[in-house]
């Protein structure tokens, strides 16, 4: 009995050490294992709570993003159909313009054909800026077809206010005008053109013009236009 009581001692002593290593080695793993899953999850793997957040505020910046575009598409709409609202109202104005111009024709050319007569009409009026100067153009046509030659003087005159009050100045008034003196002489058209300058207190309103005649076959013509200055 007491020979085997040392040596149950030590099996005793050597399975107690034994379990006491397989202990600590469980333990040992298990705390290597939970450092490696955190360090996993720190450097690369996806964490559902950042994840979540990342995409969230994504889609918020999208949507905002969408939002911006939408206003600037709306406001492209809007600016499209009240510019094509404005031209399709200009079209119908020259239409209108157009028709009223083919009437008039219409009729003077019958009148003038009754009356075995002649009349010149004014057309392509444009006025620009020189340097200092304003230069006009504009077409003389014959109305009556057949009418042979059409001959007379060009009158014109500037019209506007100078100092609170209506003034007028006709070629020979007004100050480096070239030419000074206008006149025609056509059988289908002729283009006239010449500058003048502006009275310095002038503010012009209308340009007219009035065509005088050669005899009695061709009637007078008396015609006034708006004064609408263009760049060159």
């Amino acid at each position: 009995m007491s020979g085997h009581s040392p040596r149950l001692w030590w099996h005793l002593l050597a399975l107690a050490g034994y379990a006491v290593l397989v202990a600590a080695a469980f333990w040992l793993g298990f705390e290597l294992g939970q450092r490696d899953a955190t360090t996993i999850t720190a450097d690369g793997s996806p964490d559902p709570g950042a994840v979540s957040a990342e995409a969230t505020m994504k889609f918020q910046e999208e949507i905002t993003a969408l939002r911006q575009e939408g206003v600037v598409l709306e406001r492209t709409r809007q600016i499209a159909l009240e510019t094509n609202r404005s031209l399709q109202d200009q079209l119908k104005q020259v239409q209108g313009e157009r028709l009223a111009l083919i009437k008039e024709a219409s009729y003077l050319k019958r009148l003038i054909q009754e009356g075995g007569r002649g009349a010149v009409r004014v057309a392509d009026l444009r006025l620009t800026r020189g340097e200092g100067v304003v230069r006009y153009a504009f077409t003389l046509t014959q109305l009556s077809p057949g009418f042979g030659e059409s001959r007379g003087e060009v009158k014109l005159l500037v019209t506007g206010t100078a100092q609170g009050q209506e003034r007028s100045f006709d070629l020979s008034q007004l100050p480096h005008a070239d030419p000074r003196h206008l006149t025609m002489r056509f059988e289908h058209f002729q283009r006239i053109q010449g500058e003048f300058s502006l009275p310095a207190d002038l503010v012009p309103t209308m340009l007219a013009l009035t065509l005088v005649p050669e005899g009695d076959q061709l009637a007078e013509t008396f015609e006034s236009f708006p004064w609408v200055l263009n760049d060159q």
